[in-house]
């Protein structure tokens, strides 16, 4: 899917041609078959956020929506919008058995979406670190909250250790591929928790909370791990004639194992923090 000129989508208007841009389409079926880690994470993220029933929420990069019809079930008064810039996540979300009536999902980037202020809530679990334009991406968020609404981020961020992301990115100079990957930039951004205070300042947000675990997620095999890494390098694997993909994902896998001590273990910092909205800041 990637081309030089690739097609975005904003929330309430048509595509967006942006030169230079690239966007996979994540697969939202085959996500939802291997996305036990980021459900798990999410879930014991969402345990700790406090709300009263009648919120209005925004929930970006929310992929299949597992997590956002979570969070409609506790704001069974309130409401919540889940966006993502994927299509076919979308339709996964939108199509799902357990849909509530209080949640609708849209397509959507997070660094070109103008909503209203109108949410008290915005959450992001798992997303954020896919995103190039942080600024943009946090003054966005701080533009669609009401005044004192509150934000709470999870995403995976720097540290010392190389990322499996880090680690894919490696593997794009390998002779075998280094020609599909010509002109690539990385897809993520591992943001070093030291400069997320400022990006939050910058758009008008104070950190109330901050914290960083060193997380570790078995897979139970190596072939459970390069299966979750297929669907996870959708950016890599859409430069990728279809049958280099697999030898990829090998090169990948037995690289990071030498990082993760371990076949089928996967290790990564995880930053969660809340934010709270400053209106003389705005």
């Amino acid at each position: 899917m990637f081309s030089p000129a690739a097609e975005r989508t904003e929330p309430g208007g048509g595509p967006q041609t942006q030169p230079g841009a690239y966007m996979a389409d994540w697969d939202g079926e085959g996500y939802a078959h291997i996305s036990g880690l980021q459900r798990a994470m999410a879930a014991a993220a969402l345990e700790s956020v406090a709300v009263d029933g009648g919120e209005t929420v925004l929930d970006v990069g929310c992929g299949d929506g597992y997590v956002t019809r979570l969070i409609a079930s506790r704001v069974p008064r309130g409401s919540v919008l889940g966006l993502d810039p994927s299509p076919r996540m979308v339709e996964t979300a939108r199509t799902a058995d357990d849909r509530l009536a209080n949640v609708s999902f849209e397509l959507g980037d997070v660094t070109t979406m103008a909503f209203a202020p109108v949410f008290d809530l915005v959450v992001s679990f798992n997303a954020l670190h896919w995103v190039a334009d942080q600024r943009r991406a946090y003054r966005n968020i701080a533009a669609s909250l009401k005044p004192g609404g509150r934000v709470v981020v999870q995403f995976v961020c720097h540290g010392s250790r190389p990322s499996v992301e880090r680690i894919a990115t490696q593997v794009t100079h390998d002779p075998r591929f280094a020609a599909a990957f010509a002109g690539f930039a990385p897809p993520y951004t591992h943001l070093d928790p030291a400069e997320l205070a400022a990006v939050a300042a910058d758009a008008g947000l104070a950190m109330t909370r901050q914290s960083v675990a060193d997380r570790a997620w078995d897979f139970g095999s190596r072939e459970q791990f390069a299966a979750w890494c297929t669907v996870g390098f959708s950016d890599w694997a859409a430069r990728l004639p279809a049958a280099d993909v697999p030898a990829f994902v090998d090169a990948v896998v037995d690289r990071y194992q030498q990082v993760a001590g371990q076949p089928g273990v996967f290790r990564f910092l995880q930053l969660r923090a809340e934010l709270r909205h400053l209106p003389d800041q705005r």
